[in-house]
């Protein structure tokens, strides 16, 4: 079970120490993300993101990279919708030094003029990358119009527009708002002495000031929207995807939500992959995914088909959506994806990597679950029934939103799109 402790400036901890293990993996959250942003922020989570390892006061990136290199380790980041994370993962031997970079990176880095100006060349090299993947493409026209008018319909990198106009005001400003220690998790696994830890992080992080409280929430509450959106590209395949409403993350059927996925299409044995991929080969990739937000949650389903499969594909989707709800699951499979929940999650526990990030998030979200064995005494007792009123409640016709990306016409898709409602409403 892991611990939890505060420093004086807000700043939270988490920790578990894993005996038999060489490395040590540690995690500095920030509850920021492009679901925080204004339009014109749009990509400015990212964006820092990115400047923290070009510099500090007293290091160059060069002198980050070649610090972490020289003892092997690993030193990366991500940006979400709703989370920003920094990581590292060392010998445990090497721990005051992975966070005596990782904390020089989040207190001191510079944001210098010159270097925003040679990242904004960078991040629009990655947008470009990102438009030629269509199964990334798929997913932010999605979110499009899932969560028209609120941020989390923001794409993560931001807009070439937005990102060109970034100015090192803009960077900083949003930086003061957000990186602050009571919007921050430091989440460690793996072996360490626990008061040498807690001595090192207290030296190089205790020393961020208590901010008087800002307001830095979400603008509004996020709705779900229905519709279809339409992208013409000159993709070899047709990219789909499909989103109905979901639950948000401390939803008191959020483990339900997963057997129905696994159900569904999460797994190679679901419903959607056998009937589409295994015996059709209509497809090579088919799958569902719940999508848990602060507010708010999505089940999507996503897959890509060459044109002339595309229809056939569309219809036995809404064949196994219409059968899930007239049947409901089977004792079968819901002990069949019980078992199969119970055995991922103690797999992707394997990793003092793994662990930290699960421990993180788990602090970050406030989920109601503390502990790993809160979530695992969740799995041994989810509810069959709560996963077929699950059912009902997100397979609606009446909010399905879908975006297709590929060199299709609108008004063919249309008609796949209103057909595929109305075989599911049925």
């Amino acid at each position: 079970m892991h611990k939890r402790l505060q420093l004086e400036n807000g700043l939270t901890i988490v920790f578990e120490k894993l005996e038999g293990y060489q490395s040590v993996s540690v995690g500095v959250w920030v509850k920021t993300g492009s679901s925080y942003e204004t339009a014109k922020e749009n990509g400015l989570s990212h964006f820092i993101e990115h400047m923290l390892f070009k510099g500090t006061s007293k290091r160059s990136a060069r002198d980050i990279a070649h610090i972490i290199d020289g003892i092997g380790g690993e030193l990366n980041a991500f940006t979400a919708k709703e989370c920003t994370c920094y990581y590292t993962k060392t010998l445990s031997s090497d721990l005051p030094i992975a966070i005596d970079v990782l904390s020089d990176m989040i207190c001191n880095s510079s944001f210098n003029e010159e270097h925003i100006e040679t990242e904004k060349t960078v991040i629009l090299d990655e947008i470009n990358m990102y438009e030629d993947a269509a199964e990334e493409v798929v997913v932010d026209v999605l979110n499009e119009i899932t969560f028209k008018g609120h941020p989390l319909s923001f794409p993560i990198l931001g807009t070439k527009q937005t990102v060109s106009a970034f100015t090192r005001e803009d960077l900083i400003t949003y930086f003061n708002k957000f990186y602050r220690p009571d919007n921050m998790v430091i989440s460690v696994t793996g072996f360490f002495d626990e008061n040498e830890l807690i001595k090192v992080i207290e030296d190089a992080f205790g020393g961020i000031a208590r901010r008087q409280t800002s307001e830095f929430c979400k603008l509004e509450t996020p709705k779900f929207n229905g519709g279809l959106i339409v992208k013409k590209k000159d993709f070899e395949q047709v990219q789909v995807a499909i989103n109905f409403p979901g639950i948000e993350f401390d939803h008191i059927l959020s483990y339900e939500m997963m057997i129905l996925n696994n159900v569904l299409g999460g797994t190679n044995s679901s419903k959607l992959f056998q009937s589409i991929r295994e015996d059709r080969g209509l497809t090579y990739s088919i799958y569902s995914e719940p999508n848990f937000y602060d507010e708010l949650g999505t089940m999507t389903i996503g897959f890509g088909v060459s044109k002339e499969n595309l229809s056939e594909t569309m219809e036995l989707i809404a064949t196994e959506i219409v059968e899930i709800k007239k049947n409901l699951v089977s004792k079968e499979e819901f002990r069949h994806a019980q078992s199969h929940l119970r055995g991922s999650f103690f797999l992707n526990l394997e990793g003092s990597e793994n662990l930290m990030d699960l421990i993180g998030r788990i602090e970050l979200f406030a989920h109601k679950e503390k502990t790993i064995d809160d979530m695992l005494d969740k799995i041994n007792h989810i509810s069959m029934a709560g996963v077929n009123e699950l059912i009902s409640m997100c397979l609606s016709p009446t909010k399905v939103a879908m975006a297709v990306v590929g060199d299709v016409e609108r008004i063919e898709i249309e008609k796949l799109y209103s057909n595929f409602v109305s075989r599911i409403s049925k």
